[in-house]
């Protein structure tokens, strides 16, 4: 059964990113910080565009204001993982775009109930906003607007107001071309690390 927190995108259009070599790792995880013992949720923006083609997502926090990244994973390729962010809750931004037309999901990401034995606990996810063909002309994309979207019938379908700046960054980002800097995330202050304490460092791959 396919995720309905994310986009869900015909084959063809799968195999045309992969092949251009658009990468954008849409999951979220449950992850265990041991000295804090708690559960946080991770998130990945990734992404990134060819001429005709593009594909981003990045996470915000619940007011949909833009979150801190953890760690900023700069890689040889392009239009790839960018930038790892950790928080309770996550508002998951992911774009589709084929040449002026634009697919969008919003969607909330929580931890679940905690599990008895410290198994890790279910991320549950709920859809904030699905706009599907929205349309944004090359020169309104430059100017920093959002895609445009309409009801079956034809009526204006408005992005909510409290994520509509987090929609013009991942929309940006879904048209940048051989992207390799981050769009949603901002730069963050690293960990402070202990006196005496072994230096670990942070995992930012996906899953195969």
């Amino acid at each position: 059964m396919a995720n309905e927190s994310r986009l869900v995108l015909p084959k063809p259009l799968l195999v045309k990113l992969n092949s251009l070599g658009i990468y954008c790792q849409t999951w979220v995880t449950a992850e265990r910080q041991e000295r804090a013992k708690r559960w946080v949720l991770r998130g990945v923006e990734s992404g990134g565009s060819a001429r005709e083609f593009g594909r981003y997502i990045s996470f915000f926090d619940s007011t949909g204001s833009r979150l801190e990244w953890l760690q900023k994973a700069d890689r040889i390729g392009a239009n790839g993982v960018h930038a790892v962010v950790i928080a309770e809750v996550l508002i998951g931004v992911e774009v589709a775009r084929v040449e002026e037309t634009y697919q969008l999901v919003i969607a909330k990401y929580e931890l679940g109930k905690a599990k008895e034995g410290g198994k890790r606990p279910p991320v549950e996810s709920s859809v904030l906003f699905r706009g599907m063909d929205g349309q944004l002309p090359e020169k309104l994309r430059k100017q920093g607007l959002a895609p445009a979207f309409l009801t079956r019938s034809g009526e204006v379908k408005a992005v909510p107001n409290a994520y509509l700046e987090a929609v013009k960054l991942v929309a940006a980002g879904a048209a940048c071309a051989n992207c390799k800097h981050v769009h949603g995330l901002i730069g963050g202050v690293p960990p402070a690390v202990e006196s005496g304490a072994e230096v670990v460092s942070i995992a930012s791959g996906g899953r195969s």
